[in-house]
């Protein structure tokens, strides 16, 4: 993995940073004949390619890496989240209409509308069983779909506004970051069984955390609302440690030592060495959301 690529949603772009010098290489421009701004804002891969879904154009991009250029824009629905694929189908998460959107994106249209809760924020995939599952921010729950039959299989009630929802590597149980957004509490990482549909512990976390990324038994929290970072230990269910990074830290990643964090206030990517304690930014576009490495 040697790209880290970051969806900067007011700016309307992805940069494209290059993780052994942590410089930006590219700015790729996303382009629409209708709106001004796209608003990329979730991203994952597709073969060679990459797929972002822009919330502002209500759009989904193809993006090809090799030519670091837009190559498709297709629309979607309102308010284009998230995305992920399973087989030759994307599925997009559009919070204004409270469903999943099925794209063949071989036949290049959509194929399927699949509900869920209110205002769907992330979305993820099970790849083994080819289980979806989305955090719904306004209904404080998390939907799990079937992709082979493209029904919902459940919804569980969660805390106040999960922003994102995830599965463990062994598929057992869902960690999701209740934000507690708007609220003077802080927010918490829960962790559930999916076996039994029970939480299986609650830990706190900072204010206002919007995003995570698990590597290695721990949870790397953005915490949105006090600029800081939350590691928590899944495995003890208790905050292993609290980096104090600054600014408002959104999209959040981890690579080996490294975690790069996008900051909305400063519009800087942040990387935070664990080991040495060190950081280093750099300017990036406005509002560095989704991320990805390839």
């Amino acid at each position: 993995m040697d790209y880290l690529y970051v969806c900067n949603t007011f700016a309307g772009y992805i940069s494209k940073i290059n993780i052994k010098t942590f410089t930006k290489e590219k700015e790729i421009k996303l382009g629409s004949e209708y709106f001004e701004k796209n608003g990329p804002h979730g991203i994952c891969t597709y073969k060679d390619k990459l797929l972002v879904a822009n919330c502002y154009s209500n759009s989904l991009s193809l993006i090809d890496i090799d030519k670091d250029k837009e190559i498709d824009n297709y629309f979607i629905g309102m308010h284009c989240n998230d995305v992920t694929v399973c087989d030759d189908n994307a599925y997009i998460i559009c919070g204004e209409l409270n469903n999943v959107i099925v794209f063949d994106l071989i036949k290049n249209k959509v194929i399927e509308e699949i509900p869920c809760g209110n205002f769907p924020h992330s979305i993820t995939l099970d790849k083994k069983n080819k289980v979806l599952l989305i955090s719904n921010m306004e209904s404080d729950s998390i939907t799990l779909i079937d992709c082979n039959n493209k029904e919902p299989i459940k919804e569980l009630k969660v805390g106040s506004y999960p922003t994102k929802a995830i599965f463990t590597p062994d598929f057992e149980s869902i960690i999701v970051c209740e934000s507690n957004l708007g609220s003077d509490f802080k927010g918490n990482i829960s962790i559930i069984s999916l076996k039994y549909n029970n939480f299986i512990s609650r830990v706190e976390a900072g204010y206002s955390p919007v995003d995570m990324y698990y590597s290695n038994g721990k949870c790397y929290v953005s915490n949105f609302g006090d600029g800081t970072v939350s590691i928590i230990d899944t495995a003890n269910c208790k905050q292993y440690e609290r980096v104090r990074i600054g600014g408002m830290p959104r999209g959040i990643i981890k690579n080996n030592n490294f975690v790069y964090v996008g900051d909305n206030y400063n519009n800087l990517l942040i990387r935070v060495n664990l080991i040495e304690a060190e950081k280093k930014v750099i300017p990036i576009g406005g509002e560095p959301t989704g991320m990805i490495l390839v």
